[in-house]
């Protein structure tokens, strides 16, 4: 008797208990009412590389870039135990870093649903469900349509139609599935859930943040040169690029510099993959005809307030700002602890699988110092052949600049009898203030370098010692300045001995001799010995 009693009060406990959640409600967040993004990057990135990788569609840059997306939502909240579903989240959610601001409840659990809609999952939810068939005749063209039932899943369907049991791509004829309706659970978005045990009902406006993949952002530059030969305008421009499924509408954008630290934890969650395989007999197949299922679904998809997915070419470029003043176009630049943090001047449209451009940068005279560049290496003798060009710049406030520059590529233009010239294309990485900017533009023209170099102790086992003579030649009206740089000045021991000219500590940290070289076929020659090792 006692045991019995025992049984009937954890049952009645058991009871009680689960009361709450069979009677718990819904309540649904369509879509939030504002969004602001922020794009974060863990290196610069080359926009042109980027774009190129997007044509492929084995890349999955879905799953690169990282951004906080902050949602504004007003929701209904019922009183006791319910869950609120927020619908229209980004695509690449990254669901254990959201967090939920404004809710008077208490929390009791959170999911997210990543049952997206495929083929393969429409087939899984609507068994015993009423579809329709679309029969085509490959030699008539003839079209019939019959209702049916699923009766089993996509990895061998099976339909009932008109009392009988037939396999999906079977019957010898060209078949489709319609679907007129989405079945409960799924969503062409991930759908962010809480479980909440509140008090009282009420309407409340409440923040929600996370983290979300398929955002990366980019920085570009273009340089012009100046009549005067010794300045250029240079303008910036931030590249957003949204790989995501999901749009931005009217949305406050920033983005942030910085090489930023992140571990696998960012990472999103991929929604399942279902499937759909034809079961035929005997051999998987009746017909020498392509075995696949066409599921046609696309009709039946409501349509979510949050989705800009348009009908864009992912490489279009979309450059704002044409009808605003110059002043309103550059982006505000701010400090976010140790990273720079660019907000862009209006609201804008971070569509999905599109990229925009905004100017950021704007400079009008920035002085730069023109010079050519050899690099000279061990057992390496040349002929006459052409040095680098080099413009360094100084980013500091008296020569024009002064300002945190990300990193990215840039172009540089020359006009030329009045027509603006491409002349060559560089990167820099990331430049703080009063730090050196140096920018390679490819080879030289009219200008040329050789070489000899000798060993001078051939017989030393562990310190080398070399000596070079170069010569270098300038067929240029102007006389130029050229640095020649031996390429072995990192390896441990390495130290000049003697040569025919001072050397200096360049900017970048490395010797070299600076010479000017006269115009007209003027001619340099240089010789220096130098060791390492040991």
């Amino acid at each position: 008797m006692r045991l019995r009693t025992t049984i009937l009060t954890a049952i009645a406990a058991l009871t009680g208990l689960a009361a709450p959640a069979w009677a718990q409600v819904e309540s649904v967040s369509a879509a939030p009412e504002r969004t602001a993004v922020v794009i974060y990057r863990d290196r610069p990135v080359d926009t042109a590389a980027l774009i190129a990788r997007s044509a492929n569609p084995w890349e999955r840059l879905d799953r690169e870039g990282l951004a906080l997306i902050v949602e504004t939502r007003t929701i209904d909240l019922p009183a006791g135990e319910a869950v609120i579903r927020f619908r229209g989240v980004a695509t690449g959610i990254v669901p254990q870093t959201a967090t939920l601001d404004g809710l008077p409840a208490q929390v009791v659990e959170r999911n997210t649903d990543f049952d997206l809609l495929s083929p393969g999952s429409l087939l899984q939810h609507s068994v015993g469900e009423v579809v329709r068939v679309v029969r085509t005749n490959p030699e008539t063209g003839e079209q019939t349509t019959k209702a049916a039932i699923v009766r089993s899943g996509p990895s061998g369907t099976v339909l009932e139609i008109d009392g009988r049991l037939e396999a999906l791509d079977c019957s010898g004829l060209t078949e489709r599935i319609i679907f007129d309706r989405v079945p409960e659970g799924l969503g062409d978005q991930p759908v962010l859930s809480v479980r909440t045990r509140a008090p009282e009902a009420g309407r409340y406006t409440v923040t929600l943040a996370y983290l979300a993949t398929g955002l990366q952002w980019s920085a570009d530059y273009v340089a012009r040169l100046n009549p005067d030969g010794r300045s250029l305008s240079l303008t910036g421009w931030i590249t957003l690029a949204n790989f995501g499924g999901t749009g931005f509408r009217d949305s406050p954008v920033q983005v942030v510099a910085g090489t930023l630290n992140r571990d696998a934890d960012t990472v999103p969650v991929d929604p399942p993959e279902v499937p759909t395989a034809p079961r035929c007999w005997p051999q998987d197949t009746t017909t020498a005809g392509a075995v696949g299922t066409v599921v046609d679904y696309l009709a039946t998809v409501p349509a979510m307030s949050n989705s800009l997915v348009d009908d864009v070419e992912l490489n279009e470029v979309i450059v704002t700002g044409s009808r605003i003043r110059r002043e309103d176009l550059l982006a505000e630049q701010g400090e976010l602890g140790d990273y720079k943090i660019y907000t862009l001047p209006e609201r804008t449209d971070v569509s999905a699988r599109q990229t925009k451009q905004v100017r950021f940068l704007e400079q009008d005279s920035v002085r730069f110092t023109r010079i050519y560049r050899e690099r000279i290496s061990v057992g390496v003798e040349t002929e006459a052949h052409a040095p680098r060009l080099l413009l360094r710049l100084r980013n500091r406030t008296r020569d024009g600049l002064g300002m945190p520059l990300p990193g990215g590529g840039v172009a540089l233009m020359e006009t030329q009898a009045g027509r603006t010239l491409f002349t060559g294309q560089s990167h820099f990485e990331d430049r703080g203030i009063g730090l050196p900017v140096e920018l390679e533009f490819g080879a030289a023209m009219d200008l040329t370098v050789s070489h000899t170099m000798e060993r001078t102790n051939p017989n030393a086992d562990r310190i080398p010692r070399f000596t070079v003579t170069a010569e270098i030649r300038n067929d240029k009206p102007e006389a130029v300045e050229i640095e020649i740089a031996p390429a072995e000045f990192a390896y441990r021991g390495f130290r000049i001995v003697s040569s025919d000219a001072p050397p200096v500590i360049t900017e970048g940290g490395y010797p070299a001799w600076r010479l000017r070289v006269p115009p007209g076929g003027g001619v340099r020659t240089l010789t220096y010995t130098f060791e390492f090792g040991g």
